[in-house]
């Protein structure tokens, strides 16, 4: 790697000159310099740059230097281009150009130039429509997360993700690689580490400052092409540029390949349910960022979420009975989350509970186990907690509460409940406070079983994901820790066979059950090919009497096992 320090660099790269050059194009940005006398600069204009041909030079503000051209004396142009000294060879003259009340001049092209600049601190800055892709692969991670360039230096670069990917990264560390995607096809692959986070005002976005490890002479050469490409386009578009420029190669976006449509798009992906819900899914994500950063739960959003949660439920139950199973790509403890708060916004109102308690209700399942990203790493991934272990990770409670200190308005009684007894069993046998049966409430006894329901649908560190008529089997056969009559009230609510489960049928056709009768049985399927929730692959709604096509209900699949 060059040295970041004041010394010539010779630029022979035919691009990277190109792009150097037609910074000198502007207004005041050529000086010319007689070899004789190099303290002397002189104004002139870079009228044209023709490439791997010639340069247009305009001395009409100068003409007393005419003669000296003329007789060959040796010279060469100099300027300032994005706080770089650019410098030509002694420029060879083609010609005097026979330009009305012009003093003009044709000069050979030069082969190289020399560029004095702090090449390694200097950044050049991307504008919001210059969108260039970049990839981080974090250590172990399956999918790379996707973000967009914000600057880009030799030495590393400011990247911009929004927070459904940023959530995915726990502060600084160390990555696999970092792809660099230009418009035009380039794709150059680095070597880097995440150093520092910061946040945006609205937290929708972060950025991370990204180091280059590694760097190789091409990879170095590469780059400050790159960082000259960038400054060129933003010169090129500039509504101060008083000349076109040639569009550069790295911005121009190649055609995209042609792209069938799928047969049958899926309902959800196109609603404005599954829209709305990813704002939910959007303020988690910034909230589990915010947690990890020192801050604390944002206590207007939650209430604004909370009530949009409520208003999906009303508009459209079984629609968001079945969107809280689609959110792939989130992480588990907002898909958790999102999952709890809906089924017990509609439990509780089953029970005709008030509104702004079911609100509470609702805010309180949502951020319940945030608390959890507050706990050392080995403790989400041990497959077996000891004693001690255990009771540091149901320290995720306390840590939990401390941040929702400005939630005002959240009943302190619905906290309690289904935040801080939630995890605690009718034998004791729960955590953090190991509360006895005596001690724990309807909401809490209701809010315990919700959310063992969706806990065990989930894969875990310690096992994998299980079949609802095993979890209602685990939930009906453990009186001793969970209420009986909550179990059976769920499964009555719900359904043996729930909203969102896949099932196949004899005709060995996969399908989501999409929505149940008044007797819970299945009143509509959604068909699917893979037992993996994809967006994209959802299949026809199929409801009544189309459904005796299908045959008879043969399992309940768990999703992503097959």
């Amino acid at each position: 790697m060059e040295q970041d320090i004041d010394t010539p660099t010779r630029i022979d790269h035919l691009g990277e000159c190109l792009s150097l050059l037609e910074g000198l194009c502007e207004p005041g940005g050529a000086s010319l310099l007689f070899s004789a006398q190099p303290s002397q600069p002189h104004p002139v204009l870079l009228m044209a740059v023709e490439y791997g041909e010639r340069l247009v030079i305009d001395i009409t503000a100068v003409p007393e230097l005419a003669g000296r051209i003329a007789r060959n004396d040796p010279f060469h142009l100099c300027g300032q281009v994005d706080g770089a000294m650019l410098r030509t060879p002694s420029l060879t003259v083609l010609e005097r150009l026979e330009v009305p009340e012009r003093v003009q001049f044709s000069c050979a092209y030069p082969q190289w130039l020399e560029l004095m600049h702090r090449r390694g601190s200097f950044r050049a800055e991307l504008r919001s429509d210059m969108c260039v892709q970049v990839e981080l692969h974090p250590e172990g991670a399956e999918q790379p997360l996707l973000g967009q360039l914000v600057n880009l230096s030799l030495g590393g670069c400011l990247v911009e993700l929004p927070a459904n990917q940023a959530v995915r990264i726990d502060g600084p560390q160390l990555l696999e690689s970092l792809v660099l995607n230009f418009p035009g096809g380039q794709r150059l692959v680095m070597g880097a580490r995440v150093c520092h986070i910061r946040s945006e005002p609205d937290w929708q976005t972060l950025r991370f400052g990204c180091q280059f490890l590694g760097v190789s002479a091409d990879q170095e050469r590469r780059l400050w092409l790159y960082v000259r490409e960038i400054e060129r386009e933003k010169a090129r578009t500039s509504h101060d540029s008083v000349r076109a420029l040639q569009p550069s190669a790295l911005f121009f976006p190649r055609p995209a390949p042609a792209q069938t449509s799928p047969l049958v798009s899926n309902p959800l992906s196109r609603s404005s349910i599954g829209r709305r819900l990813g704002r939910v899914a959007a303020y988690l994500d910034t909230q589990l960022i915010r947690l990890r950063l020192g801050g604390v739960i944002d206590s207007r959003q939650l209430s604004q979420h909370s009530e949009l949660l409520l208003s999906l439920l009303a508009e459209n139950r079984d629609g968001l009975l079945f969107a809280v199973h689609g959110q792939p790509g989130e992480p588990q403890l907002v898909q958790h989350g999102i999952a709890l708060a809906v089924r017990l916004a509609d439990l509780a109102q089953a029970r005709g509970l008030p509104r702004q308690a079911v609100k509470a209700i609702v805010a309180s399942a949502l951020v319940h186990d945030l608390g959890k990203t507050l706990l050392p790493t080995e403790l989400h991934r041990a497959r077996h907690l000891d004693s001690g272990q255990r009771q540091a990770f149901g320290a995720h409670v306390g840590l939990l509460r401390e941040r929702m200190e400005g939630c005002k308005w959240l009943a302190a009684p619905v906290m309690d409940a289904v935040i801080d007894t939630i995890n605690e069993r009718l034998d004791g046998s729960g955590y953090p406070r190991a509360v006895p049966a005596e001690g724990i409430g309807e909401l809490a006894r209701m809010a315990a079983v919700a959310d063992v329901v969706d806990a065990m649908a989930r894969p875990r560190a310690d096992r994998p994901a299980q079949s609802i008529d095993a979890i209602y089997r685990h939930l009906l056969g453990s009186g001793g820790q969970f209420d009986a009559q909550w179990s059976q009230h769920y499964i009555r609510h719900f359904g043996l066979i729930p909203i969102g489960s896949l099932v196949r049928f004899a005709s060995g056709q996969l399908a989501w059950v999409r929505r149940l009768d008044r007797d819970g049985r299945i009143a509509a399927v959604q068909l699917t090919n893979s037992a993996v929730f994809n967006p994209q692959g959802a299949g026809a709604l199929l409801s009544d009497g189309e459904l005796a096509s299908l045959g008879r209900i043969e399992s309940v699949v768990v999703p992503g096992v097959e």
